[in-house]
């Protein structure tokens, strides 16, 4: 399915996160169709930053889940897999000294851009229900 609407964006996930705009950053920011998935530093210190899911329902992108996510000085060069709904799954981590990392998924590879702080956010919808495998970094 392709999507009909604007991806997730940074200034959404702060506005409808409660956060101060002069305050908050986003730190990894992906969307895909009806999902998204944000890292965000409510506070702008990198003290206590906020992993959440996102979906797009009645015409606008709602928080559906989040959780504490450490501390941004704490994200170790990790990649992760987790389902959201049915079939729509999400990597983060740490990556120093690169632009964009490769991702395998679903059978493809995807190029994902590393930000600032070198945090990558990756988030895809699964076509296909059988199979369960979690996105990896690739190379």
């Amino acid at each position: 399915m392709t999507a009909r609407h604007s991806p997730l964006t940074a200034a959404e996930v702060i506005a409808k996160g409660g956060w101060h705009p002069r305050d908050a950053r986003v730190i990894a920011l992906a969307s895909d169709d009806g999902y998204g998935f944000a890292l965000a530093d409510g506070n702008g210190d990198g003290s206590e930053l906020e992993a959440g899911a996102w979906t797009w329902r009645d015409g606008a992108w709602q928080g559906s889940a989040t959780s504490g996510a450490g501390q941004l000085d704490g994200i170790g060069p990790i990649s992760t897999g987790r389902q959201i709904g049915e079939n729509a799954w999400f990597a983060d981590g740490s990556v120093l000294s690169r632009d964009t990392v490769t991702i395998a998924f679903d059978g493809k590879l995807h190029l994902v851009p590393v930000g600032e702080h070198g945090v990558r956010a990756f988030i895809a919808v699964r076509p296909s229900r059988a199979d369960r495998d979690a996105p990896v970094l690739a190379g």
